[in-house]
């Protein structure tokens, strides 16, 4: 805005920082020149009808310019802003601004609405305020004849005021926060890269961590109370010259214009901002933290607002979620590969769900089978499905490459219900061919065994397959535990109701808190490999094992190590007792046609063969896949 537009303003609109303000709040709503909005032209035409005037129509104020989003009588789409009816209509303190006779005013005696024909005399208006109570522009109407409206009249024009307020709001603001929702920020972020003269724009999405859970435990109005303060540090952290939107759920949107030098400091005020604890209206004081992806570019930029945003959620979403703390990530060409694997994950999974995983062009999702043995018996007692990528161009790709893109893009309740299903119906394949089938376990991720929709899959297809409950282990994390406990125990005692064992995974890498592992019983506790590898060696981890070794005594479980891959940490667990045991040592994860040749293998030995020795076990489970 020019110092030729401030001197035509009313005193109340000169005010820099409030008109700042202003323009910010504007920037929720996207107002565009080009066409006029339906909804508000009925709103238009229904005020011109009920109070007799000629003309009429919604004008935004908006830096040097008036915008008429709704206009009936005349064409033009914006006029200037200096010396119009909407600028002192805003500038007016009250809720109704009205003139009688424009000609015989100063202010508007030289106005073209008034001076050319049909010579319109008689001007009243009902300013517009946002949602957070800042003047955007007015409802405005004019006749050719001087005069005043009546009250009555005056009330009806102020009820469709509120109207327009509210029919900007509900198809341009977030209705939780009022911020701009996803396509009005992308809007507004695109004329920011037309139009802006700084060198550089720094474009944010922002990912609330476990939202979801919170409103599950504190309830959706606590969760709303969240979003709204969270909205209010992000405004007042972002400025009035800078863009922020709220994209929906727990999501939100930033963009800073300015230097690149000065905002790696706005990233830690922001990170701070979004940390900081607050007080829900029930007392409690609780904190939310975030994944914060960020893209920067230099301007003039002449791509999309959509790309950069993009760009920023595929940096976001590459952030675990099992980071308990707000963190930031910058997308680069590592994030580039990453987005390729997003979308190539995605068409696996389509064409798992449509049947035609064979012909699907990045390959398809399969379940292998790692098995577990009790070698003081001599018998294998349990699988543990493992998911791998088959993918043409990159071969054989393991979980811990995909699994993590999984969980950062939403897909991994698919991919561990593609698992699930891939389970049980291998094993009812197992089943039908009279094999001795052993139970299979399964580690699902925190948001899967979350999953509002995990039971009713569960017992589908429990159904289908025609598949016993017992056959079926559910491991849960310690770190699941620790970090939701309330929400983690119910769903264990739902699937106990259908008979799935349930183990706990990983023990050890965490607080080994009693307390939580005390809250719902469990049949397994599984020793992690960290604790196992290398243990006839190392006498601190020799004594942390003996310490989980007494924590399965004291609950009654059963203990199983992983990652068993050395002959002489074998000897050291027998000489104390531990004989349920899975890793490589024994076998590594095996297809589903090396299961069945195993299991074919056990079969023909009949039920009366004595006990495997541990190099008979190790050959068997060596065995190559079955040729029918």
């Amino acid at each position: 805005m020019d110092a030729s537009t401030l001197e035509a303003l009313p005193p109340s609109c000169a005010d820099g920082e409030t008109e700042q303000r202003r323009l910010a709040e504007l920037s929720h709503y996207a107002m565009t020149q080009d066409r006029s909005d339906p909804n508000l032209d009925y709103i238009t035409e229904l005020a011109i009808r009920s109070v007799g005037a000629d003309i009429g129509g919604i004008s935004i104020v908006y830096q040097s310019q008036i915008w008429l989003p709704s206009r009936v009588g005349m064409e033009e789409r914006h006029v200037p802003r200096s010396g119009s009816f909407c600028t002192w209509a805003v500038g007016a303190e009250g809720d109704w601004f009205e003139v009688p006779d424009a000609s015989a005013d100063p202010r508007f005696s030289d106005n073209p609405l008034v001076t050319h024909a049909p010579h319109y005399r008689h001007y009243a208006a009902v300013p517009l305020a946002g949602a957070r109570g800042y003047l955007l522009g007015t409802l405005w109407v004019m006749r050719r004849e001087p005069g005043v409206f009546t009250a009555d009249q005056a009330m009806l024009l102020k009820g469709m005021a509120r109207l327009v307020v509210d029919t900007l709001e509900l198809r341009y603001c977030n209705d939780i926060t009022g911020l701009s929702n996803r396509n009005v920020f992308l809007h507004h972020l695109q004329l920011g890269l037309d139009q802006t003269r700084l060198p550089h724009v720094m474009t944010g999405y922002i990912d609330l961590i476990g939202f979801r859970q919170f409103n599950e435990v504190f309830g959706r109005d606590a969760g709303n109370q969240v979003l709204r303060i969270l909205g209010e540090r992000l405004t007042e952290w972002a400025g009035p010259s800078n863009l922020v939107g709220h994209l929906g759920g727990d999501k939100f949107a930033f963009a800073l214009f300015g230097a690149r030098a000065d905002q790696a400091a706005s990233l830690e005020r922001l990170k701070s901002e979004l940390s900081a604890p607050f007080t829900l209206e029930h007392g409690s004081t609780q904190a939310v933290h975030a994944r914060i992806g960020v893209e920067h570019h230099d301007t003039p930029y002449l791509g999309s607002a959509a790309s950069l945003l993009d760009a920023a959620e595929t940096a976001a979403s590459s952030i675990s979620s099992a980071n308990l703390r707000t963190t930031v990530k910058e997308y680069g060409f590592e994030l580039l590969a990453r987005s390729h694997m997003v979308f190539e994950l995605q068409d696996a999974l389509d064409a798992a769900a449509s049947g035609r995983g064979g012909a699907a062009p990045h390959g398809k999702l399969v379940a292998h089978y790692q098995p577990q043995v009790d070698y003081a018996q001599g018998r294998l007692i349990g699988l543990e499905a493992l998911v791998r990528w088959q993918h043409p161009a990159r071969g054989l790709v393991g979980p811990d490459r995909f699994i993590p893109v999984a969980e950062g893009s939403d897909q991994i309740y698919s991919v561990d219900l593609l698992v699930l299903t891939q389970v049980c119906r291998d094993m009812r394949a197992w089943l039908d061919a009279g094999l001795p089938v052993v139970p299979v376990s399964l580690n699902f991720s925190r948001r899967s065994l979350l999953h509002p929709g995990v039971i009713a899959d569960l017992k589908r297809l429990l159904r289908q397959y025609r598949i016993p409950g017992e056959l079926l282990e559910f491991e849960i994390t310690e770190s699941q535990l620790l970090e939701t406990l309330e929400l983690v125990s119910p769903r264990v005692n739902e699937l106990r109701a259908l008979g799935v064992r349930i183990a706990v995974d990983d023990f050890g890498t965490g607080y080994s808190n009693l307390d939580a592992i005390n809250s719902f019983p469990f049949d397994r506790l599984k020793v992690d490999r960290q604790f196992v590898h290398g243990v006839a060696d190392n006498p601190r981890v020799a004594g942390l094992f003996r310490l989980i070794q007494g924590i399965a005594e004291l609950f009654d479980a059963e203990l199983l190590c992983e990652g068993l891959e050395q002959e002489a940490d074998l000897a050291w667990l027998a000489g104390r007792g531990a004989t349920r045991v899975q890793g490589w040592y024994f076998s590594p994860a095996r297809t589903p046609a090396q299961i069945i040749g195993i299991l074919n293998a056990l079969r023909a030995r009949g039920p009366e063969a004595a006990p495997l020795t541990v190099p008979e076990l190790r050959t068997l489970l060596y065995i190559k896949p079955a040729t029918t």
